[in-house]
């Protein structure tokens, strides 16, 4: 009895160990495949997405049609009963160059990483973008991390500078031409308050001037007096350095007789006090283009 006993058990721990084996347990984090999901050659356009820099698991075609325009045949199918669809988005501060997906790991029985690198411009401006890829239906997947890796390019000058021009049309006020008759050749005004704008300015009835936003912009103001003017227009704006900028005005002119005042007033991003601006005026033997 004592050893069938002792054989019984040697046959219950061979069975453990054939059981063991049959089922290893899963080891994290493990790579998992993906294949890229794209509409670019589609009808199709992504839509409602939350560009918050997450990911969202999509495993229905009913999911998939909350964020997309056009009809279901007009995208790339996906088979949800073998597959699952992850898709990010998110919002850069600074322009896009090139996104890329670098890998995606399951990091537990229910959570998972996707790591994208965002390559970036040294340029200001919000830039919204996003991603897809196609995974074997991982049926446990609750939560996909986001890893976001930026590399932000070094800045190329001289590079062009967004502006807009600040105009006193449909107002009760003008230009303050009496303070140019001392003005011998033309000039540039940095402005970065309403006291200094003032100076350039003057309202009549209780007229009132736009508003600008000097905590976020800048006035630059190109002024001067001429004889021979037709029109003058703003060339180019340009930023040289980190600090340096170049603005240059085209005069077009032909013979008038009579001394006028002219403005080429322009809003540019807030300007820092260390910022250097040089001023270059044209004369252009010409009438206005």
């Amino acid at each position: 009895m004592k050893n069938f006993i002792i054989r019984l058990l040697a046959l219950f721990m061979v069975f453990i160990a054939l059981a063991t084996s049959c089922n290893p347990e899963e080891k994290y984090p493990k790579d998992v495949s993906f294949t890229e999901y794209s509409l670019s050659e589609t009808q199709c356009q992504w839509a409602n997405l939350p560009y918050d820099n997450k990911v969202i698991i999509i495993n229905s075609a009913e999911e998939l049609e909350k964020y997309l325009t056009g009809k279901e045949s007009d995208y790339p199918a996906i088979d949800f009963t073998k597959q699952t669809l992850l898709l990010a988005s998110g919002k850069t501060e600074k322009k896009m160059k090139a996104i890329s997906i670098n890998n995606l790991q399951q990091i537990s029985k229910d959570s998972a990483s996707l790591s994208i690198v965002v390559v970036l411009s040294n340029t200001d401006e919000d830039y919204l973008w996003c991603v897809a890829i196609v995974i074997n239906e991982i049926k446990s997947l609750r939560n996909v991390a986001l890893d976001i890796k930026q590399i932000i390019l070094p800045i190329e000058y001289p590079i062009d500078i967004p502006y807009e021009v600040y105009s006193l049309g449909g107002t009760a006020c003008m230009w303050a031409h009496y303070n140019y008759h001392k003005v011998l050749e033309p000039e540039l005004a940095i402005i970065n308050s309403y006291e200094e704008l003032e100076n350039y300015i003057e309202c009549i009835d209780g007229g009132s001037f736009p508003a600008i936003d000097f905590s976020r912009y800048t006035l630059l103001l190109a002024y001067g007096r001429d004889a021979s003017r037709s029109c003058v227009q703003l060339k180019s704006l340009q930023q040289l350095s980190e600090q340096r900028y170049k603005m240059e005005v085209n005069m077009y002119f032909h013979f008038v007789g009579a001394v006028n005042p002219w403005e080429v007033p322009i809003i540019v991003r807030k300007l820092g006090n260390g910022d250097i601006i040089e001023f270059n005026y044209i004369r252009l033997n010409n009438h206005c283009p």
